[in-house]
């Protein structure tokens, strides 16, 4: 008897390498008088385990029953039992896949079970029958079962792969099955679109009518409204004649210019659905008035119309709230806009906040949609590096901008949204936080110079430091941000020296044992400071204070990282500062020579510092040291 019945080769090389033959096949139906009445104990046991599990519990009882569930299972398990491998049973496991990730029990849960699985069924083989033939028994089974997972995962991976690629159609189905509007629907609306638009004039007629008698208390609206009647009346016949409600895509783009205009006439929910329910109304009465003789067929029309608006709504809804919402954090001085992920960072809405922005930096209306998001508020030529959209991240980033030489410091998140929104835009939100981190940044500008002005009469080191940072950032390879923010917090290394004594701070000799160690806190001092303020620059500068002092053999102070333990921008910062400290006067030396400096530079290469980094640096010792000797010793101190 043959049990695999399938020619194709990718399933053949599939069940080969998984380990299913025609003859674990047949020893699997040899003992099926054994197998079979094991089906329900097996089943009942993996789902006593799998309820145990929180997670897995939700999503059984949302998307089924316990016993509808079981019963499924057992057919699989008698199909296991009974094995014929055939287009049939290949099918059901594509099925298996499909389902569960639109019910959204994750790849990873389903591999889990299936390993319960296995355990279970071989604990009742091994109650059954003799150890050996038990395993080899399991052997077989678990052949077959690993072959089901795979052809599972490949329908898992199919399906999150449309997912990716085509978002809209899956929401698009969430949200009609929500709205009970079902593919026959659609084809009503076709037997009837005709009639529809041929008498959407009289249709229009009674809605305005009742827009009047009903919405006396907005007058200003409705003449808004009425302003739009030839819009509106060219804009359904154009959407039923086309059949626009087949065109997932189509549709997509006509619900988000009825929400531009939607929110352009400040119409609030509650507004639009009165406006539906009052067209929707319309169309009933117009309908049932004349096609009375018709009732049955009318009466399945206006259901599927009636369907059709509530699926409408429910669409408008999910990309009218995400505008909505920001209009209630405005006080705030919070700005919205969105920009196209397909085509990066075109930006398609801004807020009337976010308008106001744009023009006090002088960038008008007309130029504002259409222009990349980085090129409009960042002056960029690429995107941001860290921008919460490219990488999908839902955690908040901060940037700081310079205007008039004032910076302004941005924090920027991803407001989140419904997936359907998210088919090409994101929208994004950002808040000027200028005046608050203005007040921080001063008291840390006043605790570095106070810092410097202790450890170096001229105050030009850390300057020095930032500028060489932000070269050696730069000709590493380093990306615009990482530069950016590195010359800047390069500057705050030595911060943590407002909590040394000046005796030891200033001591012209060699420093004790005890002095050293105290000396060695400034790096967790300025740690502490700089480590409160949620700033990207900030917390780079908290960093670099904490970090460079370690070295790349481990040896190193406060923490004895090791190697790429130490961050970028510490061994960054570690390098220059020595560089730096050997070629100027100090308190307690004279400057060193320029070679010597190099000399010293190259036998910390893997020992002190970061091999790739010093090869960097040494490599462009001219352009370095350059400044270093034009400058008197004087400038340099």
């Amino acid at each position: 008897m043959a049990y695999i019945l399938i020619n194709d080769p990718e399933r053949l090389s599939l069940l080969s390498l998984t380990g299913v033959t025609e003859s674990s096949l047949e020893l699997i139906h040899q003992h099926k008088d054994i197998l079979l009445p094991l089906v329900g104990p097996i089943v009942d046991e993996l789902y006593e385990q799998i309820y145990r599990v929180d997670h897995l519990k939700k999503i059984i009882d949302y998307s089924s029953t316990l016993e509808q569930l079981k019963e499924t299972q057992r057919i699989y398990l008698t199909q296991v039992f009974c094995p014929i491998i055939n287009d049939a049973y290949i099918k059901n496991r594509y099925k298996v896949g499909s389902v569960h990730s639109r019910i959204g029990l994750d790849l990873q849960w389903f591999i889990s079970v299936h390993r319960l699985y296995c355990q279970i069924v071989l604990d009742f083989l091994v109650k059954s029958m003799p150890i050996k033939e038990a395993s080899e028994l399991m052997n077989a089974i678990e052949s077959l079962l690993n072959f089901d997972v795979q052809i599972v995962v490949t329908a898992y991976t199919k399906i999150e792969m449309d997912k990716a690629l085509f978002p809209l159609r899956y929401e698009f189905k969430h949200l009609q099955n929500k709205a009970g509007l079902i593919d026959q629907d659609f084809d009503i609306l076709d037997t009837f679109n005709g009639k529809l638009t041929y008498r959407l004039e009289e249709i229009m007629k009674k809605f305005y009518q009742g827009l009047f008698q009903r919405a006396a208390h907005i007058p200003w609206k409705s003449k808004d409204v009425l302003s739009e009647t030839e819009y509106l009346k060219n804009y359904l016949t154009q959407f039923f004649q086309e059949k626009v409600y087949r065109d997932e895509i189509s549709f997509y783009r006509v619900i988000r210019d009825w929400v531009k205009k939607i929110n352009q006439k400040n119409i609030s929910e509650q507004e639009l659905t009165f406006i539906i329910d009052l067209f929707n109304e319309a169309v009933r009465e117009t309908f049932l008035k004349r096609d009375s003789q018709y009732e049955k067929e009318v009466i399945t029309f206006l259901g599927s119309f009636e369907r059709l608006i509530r699926f409408t709504l429910a669409v408008v809804r999910e990309l009218l709230m995400p505008y909505k919402s920001l209009e209630t954090y405005s006080f705030l001085n919070i700005f919205g806009y969105e920009i196209d992920i397909l085509d990066f960072g075109i930006v398609t809405w801004v807020d009337d906040n976010a308008k106001r922005l744009l023009e006090s930096q002088g960038v008008k209306n007309d130029a504002i949609l259409g222009k990349r998001c980085y090129e409009l508020l960042y002056n960029r030529v690429l995107p941001c590096t860290g921008c919460p959209v490219r990488h999908d991240s839902g955690e908040s980033f901060i940037t700081s901008k310079e205007n008039d030489n004032i910076s302004q410091y941005f924090k920027t998140w991803q407001l989140p949204q419904p997936a359907i929104a998210e088919l090409s835009h994101r929208l994004l939100v950002s808040q000027n936080i200028t005046d608050e981190t203005k007040v921080i940044f001063d008291t840390i500008e006043s605790l570095l110079e106070l810092a410097e002005l202790r450890d170096d009469d001229t105050g030009k080191h850390v300057e020095r430091i930032g500028m060489l940072a932000r070269k050696l950032a730069q000709i590493s390879g380093c990306d615009q941000q990482f530069i950016h923010n590195i010359e800047l917090a390069a500057r705050f290394h030595d911060i943590g020296k407002v909590g040394i004594p000046d005796a030891i701070l200033n001591k012209p000799g060699k420093l004790t044992h005890e002095e050293r160690e105290s000396m060695k806190t400034h790096s967790e001092i300025g740690h502490k400071i700089l480590s409160k303020l949620d700033l990207p620059v900030i917390q780079m500068a908290s960093r670099i204070a904490n970090t460079h002092h370690e070295k790349w053999n481990g040896t190193g102070y406060p923490n004895q990282l090791k190697g790429e333990e130490i961050p970028l921008e510490g061994r960054t910062v570690a390098i220059v500062d020595v560089f730096d400290a050997l070629l100027t006067k100090r308190a307690y030396k004279d400057p060193f020579p320029p070679e010597k400096v190099k000399t010293i530079l190259i036998e910390g290469k893997g020992e002190h510092f970061d091999p790739n980094l010093i090869d960097v640096f040494l490599s462009m010792w001219d352009e370095f040291i350059t400044p270093y000797q034009i400058t008197t010793s004087t400038e340099v101190q």
